[in-house]
């Protein structure tokens, strides 16, 4: 019998457009704005044995259980599945979860950090977010992990609390995937020690050592987000949907997109006038298909991207980096590597991305996993 997992991923395919988190109501481009959150805040402390208030990211007062009274979790936001495992006591608790959050990850890498997700309930909401209650009901759960108001649409009335991640206005992968990090481990009462922001302070030291020596030289980059079907859709500006800007911001390149606000389809004479030095491929077709220019209608052999083999896809693990995960602060590093071989080897990503992963999940990466991460996908892989 088919895997209810891998049937749901199957049956996602079909429907791509929501990928990144959901639909909130509102966010559009505000990356000029100064960004500010709040970690997640209580009225009670973790150790307490009785329920006790926390105003989520949201913006929302709920009501949790004691971290000792959590069992059961069920996530409908995908990206938020990688902090969860990389906080979580034990990957049992996990009940239900969005089969979206494998869309994108790979399945190498879960596998190790999340041995049982085969097995993990995924039926009770479709490719849409439209939530089945009467199943997720019968998960039992003890909390529900969501993103904005377009996913709460599903949960609304259930006597089951539930938490909200979605920051508005938030145009930052470091401030996000810390406050996310920071949710995650105060609901579960886990050690906030070792949490994302030192990994994160570990490489801005890096890239403001590294940076320097990039001037005004800037690389041009241009991620895709979407190539199907002859449409190409970019990330532009920093939206819920999208976050190379950001990203490129942090390593020294230039996104050439930023005149498309959010994500949105170009033309390929658009990006023959961009002419990016650099590109990322983020889902659907690989990177390989590009250097290959074996795409039906599309040219790329006239890019200075595509002549010099600058073409690569975005490194997965347990979800794609160029939406915040938990793997979020090895993603500049990456790009600094790709963009400016001569300042990172491949050889020093390698180390940086085993080395996080044994402080992170106690896991030691094999040399065909870190493959798995950094080559570009096959082919038939789309």
């Amino acid at each position: 019998m088919k895997n209810k997992i891998i049937s749901a991923v199957l049956t996602a395919t079909l429907c791509l457009s929501l990928v990144a988190c959901g639909r909130p109501a509102s966010q559009g481009n505000e990356s000029n704005a100064p960004a500010t959150f709040e970690t997640p805040s209580s009225t009670a402390p973790v150790e307490s044995s009785e329920s006790y208030t926390i105003t989520d990211l949201g913006g929302h007062e709920v009501t949790i259980p004691a971290p000792a009274d959590i069992q059961k979790i069920v996530i409908l936001s995908p990206p938020v599945m990688s902090f969860v495992v990389s906080a979580i006591p034990d990957t049992e608790m996990i009940v239900g979860i969005n089969s979206r959050s494998f869309l994108t990850s790979n399945p190498q890498i879960v596998e190790k950090v999340f041995p049982n997700w085969k097995s993990v309930e995924a039926s009770f909401v479709d490719v849409n977010f439209a939530v089945n209650t009467e199943s997720l009901l019968a998960l039992e759960p003890d909390i529900i992990f969501y993103y904005g108001d377009f996913q709460k649409k599903g949960i609304e009335g259930l006597n089951v609390p539930a938490v909200d991640f979605l920051m508005k206005g938030i145009n930052s992968p470091e401030k996000m995937s810390v406050a996310w990090d920071a949710q995650i481990r105060e609901i579960l009462g886990t050690d906030t020690s070792v949490g994302i922001q030192k990994e994160w302070d570990h490489t801005n030291a890096k890239l403001e050592s590294l940076l320097k020596n990039v001037g005004d030289q800037k690389k041009r980059g241009l991620c895709i987000k979407l190539n199907q079907a002859g449409s190409v859709v970019v990330m532009g500006s920093d939206s819920f949907d999208g976050w190379a800007q950001s990203f490129f911001a942090l390593s020294g390149i230039e996104n050439v997109a930023t005149s498309v606000e959010g994500t949105g389809e170009v033309s390929m004479e658009q990006i023959y006038e961009w002419n990016p030095d650099f590109i990322m491929c983020f889902q659907d077709v690989p990177a390989s298909y590009i250097l290959d220019n074996s795409i039906e209608g599309q040219d790329w052999s006239l890019l200075n991207a595509w002549k010099n083999k600058q073409v690569f896809d975005v490194p997965r693990t347990t979800y794609a980096w160029v939406t915040p995960c938990a793997d979020s602060p090895l993603f500049p590093l990456w790009l600094v590597s790709k963009a400016y071989p001569e300042l990172v080897s491949n050889g020093e990503v390698r180390t940086e991305i085993n080395e996080y992963y044994q402080r992170n999940y106690n896991v030691d990466l094999t040399e065909q996993d870190l493959d798995s991460i950094l080559d570009n996908r096959e082919a038939t892989g789309i």
